[in-house]
């Protein structure tokens, strides 16, 4: 813990306990009744449970800061005084302002330097109308933008050296990276006068946020593994409707050459030219015989025809695109259309009693369904 003379002779004076044992477990943060008498025994003379803070001399404070110095039984604060940004107002204004294709945010664990809680939220956006290529960090510091010194701050070091980009399918290079790191605390370790960096030596905000960096890239390589498999998926069924009438073409060729072998076979009562090797299995060239026999009466009664078998290629492939999740509705033959998500309703509270839709609310980050006030006597 880091603390002075000065910071805790200032919350004695401002402090409303009435003993010294409630002071240390209502105004310090992390402090129990047990390491509050713990630490009041550790003190020694002249020190008691039931004294009033304010009647602490110079003396009596410099030996309580010498023993808070050195006990490690302190828990870290929680962050709970903090108040950060928040996840949902930074994605909603990265995609007003950006208007990018993919947006993920996290939130790392509260974490605590030299006594001072610290939160670090961060967000990376891949493409936008206005974003310019290679890594773009933006920084905020207690929710106010740090505009100047960047190379130097701890995100702009972590962004560019700290994260294995290709890792997580995303090239540093030429894609349009927006790096967002908000960072709020009871105390932000600025470097310099004009404060308008953060310093990369502080290990903890360091480790905090990459970490948080780390999380947003974690849940951007599932969205692009699935987008890049989707987009495969389409351009592999574009290139086979590509080719289907080539293919209708030849396998047609194929059956009405085998229509008109049949047809000299059994005018001539000989077998046709370019005979056919057909396996030695028993009962094999009888169940082939039967076949080639069933598909020829199919196109003498034009059950078989050429857009028949158009249609049941196209069928196929649709059947496939299907399966590999294309919306087949919102694209043509040639693979253009965009891939879209079913989306996932999400509800702050149980929808008990709440299963008329007719007043819903729908955004493209949400949908909202008003509740009914309830009155008291009901």
């Amino acid at each position: 813990m880091q603390v002075n003379n000065l910071l805790i002779q200032q919350l004695l004076d401002k402090s409303q306990a009435k003993t010294l044992l409630k002071f240390l477990c209502d105004d310090l943060s992390g402090v129990n009744i047990v390491i509050a008498k713990r630490v009041i025994a550790e003190l020694g003379d002249g020190f008691d449970e039931s004294m009033k803070p304010s009647e602490m001399d110079g003396k009596q404070v410099t030996r309580f800061v010498q023993l808070l110095r050195s006990v490690e039984l302190f828990k870290a604060p929680d962050g709970s005084c903090l108040s950060p940004l928040g996840e949902y107002n930074l994605n909603l204004g990265i995609r007003k302002v950006i208007e990018p294709d993919i947006v993920a945010t996290a939130r790392d664990k509260a974490c605590a330097y030299e006594g001072h809680p610290f939160i670090v939220e961060a967000a990376i956006s891949l493409g936008g109308k206005t974003a310019k290529e290679g890594i773009n960090v933006i920084r905020f510091a207690n929710r106010i933008p740090l505009l100047f010194e960047a190379g130097a701050d701890v995100c702009t070091r972590v962004a560019q050296s700290k994260i294995k980009w290709s890792t997580y399918k995303i090239d540093h290079k030429k894609d349009k990276i927006g790096c967002f790191v908000s960072i709020v605390s009871t105390k932000i370790p600025f470097k310099g006068t004009g404060k308008e960096y953060i310093g990369d030596d502080i290990t903890e905000i360091q480790t905090s946020v990459k970490r948080a960096l780390q999380s947003c890239c974690q849940q951007l390589r599932s969205q692009l593994t699935k987008r890049n498999a989707l987009r495969d998926a389409n351009q592999r069924r574009s290139r086979l409707v590509k080719y289907v009438p080539d293919a209708t073409r030849s396998i047609f060729g194929i059956l009405d050459v085998m229509r008109k072998r049949k047809a000299e076979e059994d005018e001539g009562g000989v077998q046709a030219s370019s005979p056919r090797k057909l396996p030695r299995t028993p009962g094999a060239k009888e169940r082939i015989e039967r076949e080639n026999s069933s598909i020829i009466k199919q196109m003498n009664d034009e059950a078989i025809t050429e857009d028949i078998i158009n249609s049941c290629l196209l069928e196929a492939i649709e059947v496939q695109a299907l399966g590999d999740g294309i919306e087949i509705a919102g694209g043509d033959d040639k693979g253009n259309g965009k891939d879209s998500e079913e989306a996932q309703p999400v509800f702050l509270v149980p929808l008990q009693g709440l299963d008329d839709a007719s007043s819903d609310i729908h955004h493209q980050l949400f949908t909202f369904r008003p509740m009914k006030t309830m009155s008291l006597f009901e």
